[in-house]
């Protein structure tokens, strides 16, 4: 089949009724489907076949000029056939199949031209979904996904629903009869998504066509303003978005249609990620309380082959940020599929079967909104959500996942020297490890290209070694094999981090991950490509607590729990020596100590920040007249297991004529406003991994000095400990703390007791030692 067969074979998914499809995708093809666009094709082989980046950048702008030239050409010839030739349409529920065959569409205006050919835009989606994966650069990939989100494949849709999804849809109008009360600024009405599952061209399951309906209410003049625009967000690598409907019924009786704006691309530049992700933005104008949006669309398969293999699987998470009052999730699909749910918080589904069709319907009502609160877990830590997957256990799993990770681990000829020259230092276990773990940290910088299967499965690793750049799961899949190559046995681990909220333990599936890392058996350790600056076992604190799903190199996987460093190795200790004079004048010198992941943090500051000026900003923040002298930094190599700070200066802490004021802590966490600020809580709290800290400042006094030591502090609870003390011996004045914050997801129930907790261990901290001067 030609690219525009297939998309002529989807259009006929979308518009026809299942009895009529087998039928009709004999003639309908044929009927529109002209032939290839030859110059994108040229120049995709081109960018393909070619090696050098100057090269490929000379591609990337012909392909542009090319698609400028064929899009004036286009606009155009449709000058001369029509009045208004800027706006594109999106089909509405009257057009028929016979309406768009005969390119008769209406319905809400687009703010992009009609732009280039059906032909063209097939082969160029097509093109840049080829080219993708194989960019060279972040500035190469993004020029593809600007000249490809310009011309969105599927921006004409038509039709109305599939007659077998009407019974899940809902009458946007009724739906707001029947929410009597109105409930927050924005809620929804009604949150349907239908997923139909066949067979792609290959005879493998798990091919998807998806229809959405979504129906909002405006309840307030603010929900009025912050709703408008809203993104509808498709994968364009492996979708096409049409849409049907996207409307405003206006609480008087009228409809006013939507206009779109042209697609984008979706990038986080500040944090390295490219996706293959495009955003369409519906604008709905003069909307007011009562007014009542709606929006009804597809995504249909961009090929007729599924790009995974025969793989399905969704988690769908049923509360969010607006209340809603019905939430339905409806699955389709062949009786011979098997699928495997996991239900948190939901009844079981509705299941029928009918025409060689299973139908599961799982259905919530009246969910209240997630509130958005500071340290909240993932949803799926409280809120219900669902898990649908073709894969139904951990070893189905593992083999599964090891089919698409074990031919990229291959190592080419670099790589294998790299191996070689580890091998020839005669190194132990841990340091074969800590070889391997440096060389990926100091030669592949994190650049994520999320795009297509690479989404979840990592690049080549030779493809990685090449670009000098991967993302989380390149650099693990890297790590993995340079290991093996080194005789260390390893294992790629796909990890759901703690903040993103626990699943069930017998969900299966690659979306439940947001995260990768390398697994060493032998010594328990988890290795964390993207901490640039870790040393072994110094794992950011989200990584610790997190569920992981462990691959060996036999397709063997286990379920995981990444482990919690224990405070002492996660620890800054601070000794701080000071002489005061008369006049009131602090001479200091200061040693700390970092150790574990926040030994990490500081080679990171030691390499990108003045010292001096850093823990001078640090400082004033206590004593706003402090001088930093010296400031030195030693065992910032990443071999190091921990990071020694000198710093020496002077403070002038005269308060008054005949008075010097001290803190007691330098800490400078500020428990109860980082932690606790809120009176109350509807989420749990996830209290991060934090460093214990031991502080002890010895002061000298002036002769005749007198000193005024608060009372000592000891607080031992299930949060946490915090322990002050003050000991004076002559002129001889010794203050110590510490404190020890624990990792722990702190429950609503607990989280009065929590905040105290934090109030009283700021309150001691933050106490001052008065010394009166003579």
């Amino acid at each position: 089949m030609t690219r525009s067969h297939v998309l002529a074979g989807l259009l006929l998914l979308i518009l026809t009724p299942a009895a009529a499809l087998a039928a009709e995708a004999q003639s309908y093809p044929h009927e529109i489907a002209p032939g290839h666009s030859h110059e994108i094709e040229s120049l995709e082989l081109q960018f393909l076949a070619a090696k050098n980046p100057a090269q490929r950048k000379h591609i990337v702008a012909d392909l542009k000029a090319l698609i400028a030239a064929k899009s004036r050409a286009e606009n155009d010839t449709e000058n001369s056939r029509v009045d208004n030739p800027v706006a594109s349409r999106i089909g509405t529920p009257d057009d028929s199949l016979a309406s768009i065959r005969n390119g008769n569409t209406r319905g809400i205006p687009t703010s992009f031209p009609a732009g280039i050919s059906a032909e063209d835009t097939i082969a160029l989606n097509s093109a840049v979904t080829a080219m993708l994966p194989e960019a060279d650069s972040a500035e190469e990939a993004e020029d593809l996904m600007k000249i490809a989100s310009a011309h969105p494949a599927g921006p004409i849709a038509g039709g109305g629903s599939l007659p077998k999804d009407r019974e899940f849809l809902v009458n946007a109008r009724k739906a707001a009869r029947a929410a009597r009360h109105a409930e927050g600024d924005v809620e929804a009405l009604a949150d349907i998504r239908i997923d139909h599952l066949r067979k792609d061209s290959l005879g493998r399951d798990g091919l998807t066509l998806a229809h959405l309906q979504q129906v909002w209410r405006i309840n307030s003049v603010q929900g009025a303003r912050s709703f408008s625009p809203r993104p509808v967000m498709y994968a364009s690598m492996s979708e096409m978005l049409y849409i049907v409907r996207a409307r405003v019924l206006r609480r008087h009786g009228e409809e006013t249609e939507a206009t779109a704006s042209a697609d984008r691309p979706v990038v986080e530049r500040a944090s390295s990620m490219y996706f293959d992700s495009r955003e369409r933005e519906l604008h709905f104008s003069h909307l007011g309380p009562g007014d009542v949006v709606e929006i009804e669309y597809y995504l249909a398969p961009a090929t007729e082959v599924n790009p995974w293999a025969g793989y399905y699987a969704r988690l769908d998470m049923f509360r969010d940020y607006f209340p809603t009052r019905l939430r339905r999730r409806v699955v389709i699909a062949p009786e011979t599929m098997k699928l495997y749910t996991v239900e948190r918080g939901l009844r079981p589904a509705v299941v029928r079967q009918s025409g060689g069709e299973t139908t599961r319907v799982w259905e919530a009502q009246d969910l209240s909104a997630q509130a958005f609160e500071p340290l909240s877990p993932g949803p799926s830590a409280s809120g219900p959500y669902l898990h649908v997957s073709t894969i139904g256990s951990v070893e189905e799993f593992g083999h599964w996942y090891s089919r698409l990770l074990e031919p990229g681990l291959e190592l080419d000829a670099n790589l294998r020297m790299v191996a070689r020259q580890i091998l020839e230092r005669n190194l132990t276990t841990q340091e074969r490890v800590q070889a391997v773990y440096e060389s990926v940290q100091r030669s592949t910088k994190y650049i994520a290209f999320e795009f297509g299967v690479h989404s979840y499965q990592p690049y080549a690793v030779s493809t990685v070694e090449r670009r000098g750049f991967g993302d989380c799961k390149d650099k693990a899949a890297m790590i993995v094999a340079l290991l093996r190559a080194v005789g260390v046995p390893a294992e790629f681990a796909m990890v759901r981090t703690r903040s993103a909220g626990n699943v069930a333990d017998e969900a299966f599936s690659v979306q439940l991950f947001n995260h990768a890392m390398a697994y060493v058996p032998e010594l328990n350790l988890y290795l964390d490509g993207t901490a640039e600056y870790a040393s072994l076992g110094e794992l950011p604190p989200d990584d610790q607590g997190a569920m992981a799903m462990t691959v060996d190199a036999e397709g063997k996987a286990i379920w995981r729990t990444v482990p919690f460093s224990p405070p002492e190795s996660n620890r800054v200790t601070r000794e701080v020596r000071a002489r005061i004079s008369r006049d009131g004048q602090v001479e200091f010198s200061s040693q700390t100590k970092f150790e574990g992941y926040f030994a990490a943090e500081q080679r990171r500051s030691c390499e990108t920040k003045d010292l001096a000026g850093s823990y001078k900003a640090s400082l004033a923040q206590f004593y706003p007249t402090v001088k930093i002298g010296r400031a030195v930094a030693e065992g910032t190599a990443r071999a190091s297991h921990a990071v020694d700070l000198t710093i020496e200066g002077s403070i002038d802490a005269a308060h008054g004529e005949h008075e010097v004021t001290l803190r007691s802590s330098l800490n400078t966490a500020g428990l109860k406003r980082k932690y606790a600020a809120e009176r109350s809580r509807r989420n749990p709290v996830l209290v991060p991994v934090t460093p214990s800290e031991h502080e002890m400042f010895d002061y000298e006094l002036p002769e005749g000095a007198e000193a005024t030591l608060p009372a000592d502090t000891k607080l031992h609870t299930a949060f946490g400990s915090v322990e002050v003390s003050y000991r004076q011996n002559g002129r001889k004045l010794r203050v110590e703390t510490y404190t020890e914050l624990l990792p722990l997801t702190v429950a609503v129930d607990d989280y009065a007791a929590f905040r105290a907790f934090c109030r009283a261990a700021d309150e001691a901290l933050q106490r001052e030692v008065r010394i009166a001067l003579r």
